[in-house]
């Protein structure tokens, strides 16, 4: 089988043999696979400076099996994005995200447009956390695990601004009470879950709850392994 003209963006990159590459590929129309590179890691290999990361690519692979082989890969100039200091260490967390919680040859086209979407923030903007707040919001909705801000998961009312709530994964936010408070669990304000279902992170006392929040609920999906890119941040 022969797939040609597919935008891709690579993920993960890992050396295979003597000068070979496995390549973590995140498609716009065949989901998350990889491809073997041959010669991708030569110092003569053509596509050396091509296969990047954060960099739209137009690629065609053929073969059976688990993993085909990439045939060649052009790049998409329009779509290059540059990326340094913590947007690039930002970028890289995106990309092992996408790694742990895609599942192979599933299509994602709105996490697709998404990470487009997050490259060109996190190029653009001064304004990095939010970025990746608005990312992992998004991410975990196309994913089907959407996380309820706006209403009290047991009373069904509408989250106060100025209450404080318990909020519980795959269920949502609980008001706060002498019956259940506990120091393990994950309290937030109201005025934070209300602006985030707003996208509005303008406030940093706001932002750091909310970084509590999505780290929080991401831990449950990713389980016990840790976070390589978190480390590089510290």
């Amino acid at each position: 089988m022969r797939i040609q003209d597919q935008s891709v963006y690579i993920l993960h990159h890992r050396p295979f043999r003597d000068s070979s590459l496995i390549l973590e590929l995140f498609t716009q129309n065949h989901g998350r696979l990889a491809v073997m590179s041959r010669g991708g890691s030569s110092p003569k290999s053509k596509l050396k400076n091509t296969l990047r990361p954060f960099q739209m690519l137009s690629a065609c692979w053929s073969g059976k099996g688990e993993l085909p082989v990439l045939s060649s890969a052009e790049i998409m100039q329009q779509n290059r994005y540059q990326l340094s200091g913590d947007a690039l260490l930002s970028a890289l967390y995106i990309n092992e995200l996408l790694m742990r919680l895609l599942h192979k040859h599933d299509v994602y086209e709105e996490v697709f447009s998404l990470y487009q979407q997050t490259l060109a923030c996190l190029t653009t903007s001064d304004q990095i956390e939010i970025c990746l707040r608005l990312f992992e919001k998004k991410l975990l909705q196309f994913l089907g695990f959407e996380m309820n801000l706006t209403a009290d998961a047991d009373s069904g009312e509408m989250v106060s601004a100025d209450k404080q709530y318990i909020y519980y994964i795959e269920h949502g936010p609980v008001e706060l009470s002498a019956n259940n408070q506990s120091s393990t669990q994950m309290v937030i304000d109201g005025s934070s879950l209300l602006a985030f279902a707003e996208d509005d992170l303008a406030i940093a006392g706001i932002r750091k709850q909310i970084k509590f929040l999505t780290r929080y609920v991401l831990a449950y999906y990713l389980g016990d392994r840790p976070l390589k890119s978190r480390e590089l941040f510290r």
